[in-house]
């Protein structure tokens, strides 16, 4: 990417520095997400300057993880992962991976997104920072500053810098990221990065699962071989759970779409009951089905037919002995 260093003017960014992370003392049930090698695939769109870039890029810690401190007190607690970043031919971004320093991480240690959101809210030097809603999947945050600084990168006055930035809960990495940049008097654009990492269309899913609806149940009391079929199907199944009148039956993983979920409705006394599937896919788009089963005392029909079941069972029986006496 020749040219991108002229971006890298549009959007005010000159050079890159770290800070060391600094060390406190008490647990706060931190972890990171993710192993070093991993290697991480991003879409990554410029526009600014006059350049309109389209780019695949990679980001891959190349060195063990460190340590994390016990405690945090600060944003800048959190250690950095040294990463190797190049495009997708292989080159090295070498100083062009500066456009990613507004997100201030490219990764964030898992298992305590309170705290997260409170070491960023307090101790970040930026305007108008703001926490994402809750997400199941994703946490993330936005600012905008026409005075932004970071070490000794500076923006340039005049100009503000509005950013997002999103990390996958399941990992701490980052999921998506948008910078741009603008004219703080006319509020004329003048740039704009926006990178979204690949393969995480489970996790963006808006698509309910689909779920058949099977016929209600009826059975007479005693009889046996009696159960609900259901055939969900999702791109991206991730569970079940069966409630029988509104109690917890069974759950478990629903692991492909092609899967049957079959449940036993044998055993109840005399009686209707109300059996309801709720399938959910790894976004949290759920789906569910009612079933009823209705189970029968004999009655007349049922008497008569017991009788001549046991009869032709005696008749049976008489033959069998028969036979053996002529013998």
């Amino acid at each position: 990417m020749k040219r991108a260093s002229k971006l890298a003017i549009a959007l005010l960014l000159a050079a890159l520095l770290y800070s060391p992370p600094v060390v406190a003392q008490t647990n706060q049930g931190f972890e990171w997400g993710f192993v070093w090698d991993t290697e991480f695939h991003f879409d990554m769109d410029i526009e600014g300057d006059g350049l309109l870039i389209h780019e695949e890029i990679y980001f891959q810690p190349n060195e063990t993880l460190p340590t994390i401190p016990d405690s945090m007190d600060n944003w800048t607690d959190i250690p950095w992962v040294t990463m190797n970043s190049y495009y997708a031919n292989g080159t090295d971004m070498g100083l062009e991976a500066i456009l990613f320093l507004p997100a201030h991480n490219l990764h964030v240690p898992i298992g305590n997104w309170a705290l997260l959101s409170t070491l960023y809210l307090d101790t970040l030097g930026v305007d108008n920072l703001t926490i994402d809603p809750e997400n199941p999947h994703f946490w993330g945050y936005s600012w905008a500053d026409d005075n932004w600084s970071y070490g000794w990168i500076h923006a340039s006055e005049g100009l503000t810098l509005e950013v997002h930035v999103d990390y996958l809960k399941a990992d701490g990495f980052l999921a998506h990221y948008s910078i741009e940049s603008y004219n703080t008097t006319t509020r004329e654009k003048t740039g704009e990065l926006i990178a979204y990492r690949l393969g995480l269309e489970p996790y963006t899913d808006s698509t309910a699962p689909a779920l058949d609806h099977p016929s209600n149940v009826n059975y007479f009391l005693g009889q046996t071989g009696n159960s609900i079929t259901w055939n969900p199907s999702d791109d991206y199944p991730e569970s079940y759970q069966i409630l029988l009148d509104d109690t917890v039956l069974v759950s478990g993983d629903w692991n492909s779409t092609t899967e049957d979920i079959v449940v036993n409705v044998d055993g109840h006394e005399v009686g209707e009951y109300n059996y309801t599937i709720v399938v959910a896919d790894v976004a949290g788009n759920t789906a569910s089905d009612e079933v009823i089963v209705k189970v029968e005392a004999p009655g007349l029909f049922g008497n008569l037919l017991l009788i001549a079941t046991l009869v032709a069972a005696g008749v049976v029986v008489l033959i069998v002995v028969f036979a053996i006496r002529k013998r």
